[in-house]
């Protein structure tokens, strides 16, 4: 679920680091939320790694598209709070979809900064 993996023949992104197969609860959200009534939906992991997550999802999602993600372990605890990259998605039976997130920032972490052209000249003197 890496961004930076190539993509082999099936469509899915390569696995560069090991998977854990596990099933967690997952709640998410599109970020940002674009209605007042966007409501957040139930996912369920398939795999997860040290950099993202393998869903099962209701709905597809379309690579590129962020969202908010909490996974909860099975004490109901968070064990991930953050926001996610789609890598890839595709359409599985019943209409459900399989996604490759890549995780880009979690709760805690120091918040993402856009650096302006300008900026960058500064921050590095």
């Amino acid at each position: 679920m890496s961004a930076s993996a190539g993509a082999p023949s099936g469509g899915s992104p390569e696995r560069t680091e090991p998977r854990e197969r596990v099933v967690h609860l997952v709640e998410y959200s599109r970020f940002p939320r674009r209605e007042r009534g966007d409501a957040r939906r139930i996912a369920y992991t398939q795999d997860r790694s040290d950099s993202g997550l393998g869903l099962d999802l209701p709905e597809p999602v379309s690579p590129g598209e962020l969202l908010q993600v909490s996974l909860r372990d099975i004490d109901g605890l968070h064990s991930v709070d953050g926001l996610a990259r789609v890598v890839w998605c595709r359409v599985v039976s019943g209409g459900r979809a399989r996604a490759g997130l890549a995780m880009l920032r979690e709760k805690g972490q120091q918040p993402m900064m856009r650096v302006r052209r300008g900026a960058r000249a500064a921050l590095s003197n």
